[in-house]
């Protein structure tokens, strides 16, 4: 017996009982000899894989059509743990073909091009595996072309070239009349680069690494089948980085999985038991949208009411997100990839720029792969606060709202550029508040020291962070279905102004 397994066993049979020890054998299963044994049976396999699969369908984030693509691709894995990059291949260009766009505008308006031009409905799905195909040709060349620099200035600066083409495209989305095949062509162009882009920046840049993945391997992160928003989960140069490669590496990795996947249903039926059957259902609380509006109408409650629901609202959004990555990286985990997980215990960080890092961080990471190291490593080497400040302000400020301009590109030709543009009224200020907190955060904020004692290490800065990210979180939407106008009413309100 290891000192492990030792440690892990009951001291009594009354333990078994005990919640406290069936919990620390829970945590402690994937460093238990005994446990990593059986998650290499063919009963454990099965057994993880099903209850990752349960987990998954008890979070409704996924729909039952990629749920089922989802538990294909594990099977698949499972049968062929050393075919993975294969089968992510296959599977993930099988779903980018099947659903190449993340927006339902989008989706919508694709087949109503083909339906328009004399196709009936059912026949607009070969006309999305067309242009699929035709995409992932293009990217092809862009690949080839990363590896051999035909076109230098493009192998150079591939996102910024990338980027260039988007928004030529969709200038010509704003301009040509949208029943012309001028609109149509440029807007499908956007449409699927929109629903791609930054998934396409992380291959590209993996394809220019000295030990790149092959060709099968990067088209696999086009559309990889755990992908279930517009922010990529990093790329393929990343996951070779925590592929399991072993038998027993990939036991622990599954069985982290499982963990992780349960913790995401605990997390999501806690929010739900808690805020939306609670607070809201039993204790009457308005939704914060409907709270922001009515306040806005004059027709609010107090202050005090006011400050409950914003609060409110911003636990329930950390356990609802929380949930959320946390089943995507138990998936990813659960095939065969130990990644990091994508939130750690963000209302435990002391300073602004640490929740920022803890709260969603492969979307920080996102920010800081394609606009912070770019401009640090380029900008005012000779003063380091301004090269933090300048790198801080590009990623959090500019790269924050560009994301969400870029994802809805197809959306401009659409509505036009001023109805679209006034959606980002609201998160442009969450975006420049963001950015002012971190960089105070990073360059004047004195770190918080155990030998300040209790209140002035362990609460006062928790709350300075949580109270900063509570408040900020009233202009975090870039939907626009609640007016900006109205949103700032509600922040007044809050300190008695409006």
């Amino acid at each position: 017996m290891t000192a492990i397994d030792a440690d892990l066993r009951p001291q009594s049979s009354t333990s078994l009982y005990n919640p406290l020890a069936l919990r620390r054998l829970w945590l402690g299963m994937d460093g238990n000899d005994r446990a990593i044994a059986w998650a290499q049976s063919w009963l454990g396999i099965a057994v993880i894989h099903a209850g990752l699969v349960l987990c998954l369908a008890a979070i409704p984030y996924i729909s039952d059509k990629h749920l089922a693509l989802i538990a294909i691709t594990l099977f698949m894995t499972a049968v062929l743990p050393k075919r993975r990059g294969i089968v992510l291949a296959v599977m993930g260009g099988a779903y980018f073909l099947l659903r190449p766009f993340r927006n339902s505008m989008n989706n919508d308006h694709f087949f109503g091009i083909w339906s328009d031009i004399g196709f009936v409905t059912t026949n607009a799905f070969a006309g999305t595996a067309l242009f699929g195909l035709a995409f992932v040709a293009v990217l092809l060349l862009l690949i080839e072309n990363q590896r051999r620099k035909i076109l230098p200035l493009v192998a150079d600066r591939p996102v910024l070239s990338l980027f260039t083409v988007l928004a030529t495209l969709t200038g010509i989305t704003l301009v040509a009349p949208q029943d012309s095949m001028v609109f149509r062509s440029a807007w499908v162009i956007v449409a699927y680069l929109a629903s791609t882009f930054f998934f396409i920046g992380y291959i590209l840049m993996a394809a220019r690494q000295k030990k790149a993945p092959s060709n099968t391997t990067l088209l696999g992160f086009v559309r990889p089948v755990w992908a279930n928003s517009v922010v990529p989960i990093k790329g393929p140069g990343y996951f070779a980085k925590f592929e399991a490669r072993t038998p027993e590496d990939l036991a622990v990795t599954r069985l982290k999985g499982l963990k992780l996947a349960v913790w995401a249903a605990i997390l999501f039926w806690s929010a739900e038991l808690i805020f939306a059957h609670g607070v809201r259902g039993q204790l009457g609380l308005p939704g914060f949208d409907a709270v922001i509006l009515a306040t806005a109408a004059g027709e609010g409650g107090s202050t005090a009411l006011n400050w409950i629901a914003l609060f409110v609202h911003f636990l329930e959004k950390v356990l609802l997100v929380g949930a959320s990555i946390h089943a995507l990286v138990a998936l990813i985990r659960v095939i065969g990839f130990g990644i990091p997980r994508g939130m750690v215990s963000p209302l435990a960080s002391r300073t602004i720029s640490e929740y920022w890092g803890r709260y969603l961080f492969y979307f920080k990471e996102l920010l800081s792969d394609f606009f912070f190291f770019p401009t640090f490593q380029r900008c005012f080497k000779k003063y380091p606060r301004l090269r933090i400040a300048f790198a801080t302000f590009m990623a959090a400020f500019v790269g924050n709202v560009l994301f969400d301009m870029i994802s809805d590109a197809g959306t401009f030709g659409l509505n036009g550029f001023g109805d679209t543009i006034t959606k980002y009224y609201s998160y442009t200020l969450y975006a420049g508040l963001l950015t002012v907190g971190i960089i105070w955060s990073q360059i004047w904020q004195t770190k918080p020291r155990a030998e300040d004692g209790f209140l002035r290490y362990h609460v006062w800065p928790r709350v300075i962070v949580i109270g900063f990210f509570a408040l900020l979180q009233v202009f975090d939407d870039s939907s626009g279905i609640v007016p900006f106008e109205d949103r700032l009413v509600f922040f007044l309100s809050l300190f008695g102004v409006a």
